[in-house]
């Protein structure tokens, strides 16, 4: 059985749209889907009810909203006391392609090693979008790739992303996005909890580095295909969005990159900068 983990959080119109296209493109008896609220001020939509009835779905309610991860833990742990022998992590603006679920499960199947598998994301234009990282995130990667110096690096951000590779290819990478994943048993117990200590943002470079100590592979899949309709809930509110980074950033870079005392205040006052000059543009 694979558990399919979606977190929702006011976009039930949105997360509806996710569902059906799960039960469109796969096999319903081999799914059950967790859906997972993160204490929407709006109340569930009967059609939502509705779905619920007529399909395989766990609902659970969280008590507050605490981010990505601790929504998704909620979602996994129950995945794992109902014996799923796999686990698929998914945005609820993920939009799922006919059998993509079940390429990924091939391809996790095909080596004890592997441990997480992510597919080929594309827009609504159907073009291929940077989804992976084909090595760790120092803070090398942090300054090159992750802030406006990018533009001089823009080659090695190419590599870095991948993006010179064949997209419906299949290939080890460090980490795959956290908008779909899917992992088997022993990646999900190895993971649970995720990191609850980022609200948003940098949880699949922190997945990265820990399946690495792990001794776990991460794989791309180009074969399953999913669409990314992006960012129906940050997209609300910018300054929110931009806290999270700065936060998550900083939590990244100090607790798995080890990262002096000197470079975290230089990252904070650049993210506050440009936040600064946002608003400015604005007036």
């Amino acid at each position: 059985m694979i558990g399919i983990v979606i977190l929702n959080y006011e976009t039930w119109d949105v997360t509806l749209q996710c569902m059906e296209s799960i039960m469109e493109a796969e096999n319903e008896e081999m799914i059950r889907i967790y859906l997972v609220d993160n204490a929407s001020t709006r109340k569930k939509p009967k059609e939502i009810d509705r779905f619920i009835e007529q399909h395989s779905v766990t609902y659970i309610e969280a008590a507050e909203n605490r981010g990505y991860a601790a929504g998704n833990n909620l979602g996994i742990c129950q995945a794992l006391k109902d014996q799923c022998t796999y686990v698929l992590i998914t945005n609820n603006d993920i939009r799922f392609r006919s059998a993509s679920i079940y390429r990924l499960k091939q391809l996790l199947e095909s080596s004890d090693r592997i441990g997480i598998v992510g597919p080929q994301v594309v827009g609504l234009d159907g073009f291929h979008q940077p989804s992976v990282a084909m090595y760790r995130t120092g803070i090398r990667e942090i300054f090159h790739f992750y802030t406006g110096f990018r533009c001089f690096h823009r080659k090695a951000m190419r590599e870095y992303q991948g993006m010179d590779q064949d997209a419906g290819g299949q290939y080890p990478v460090y980490h795959v996005s956290g908008c779909c994943f899917l992992m088997n048993r022993k990646a999900a117990e190895t993971l649970y909890p995720l990191d609850e200590n980022t609200f948003l943002y940098d949880e699949e470079l922190i997945i990265g580095i820990r399946m690495e100590q792990a001794g776990l592979q991460t794989w791309y899949c180009g074969t399953a295909v999913v669409e990314h309709h992006h960012g129906y809930t940050t997209q609300k509110n910018s300054a929110f969005m931009q806290k999270c980074i700065r936060e998550s950033e900083q939590y990244y870079c100090r607790e798995y990159l080890q990262a002096n005392g000197i470079t975290l205040i230089f990252l904070n006052l650049y993210r506050k900068s440009l936040l600064v000059i946002r608003r400015l543009l604005k007036k």
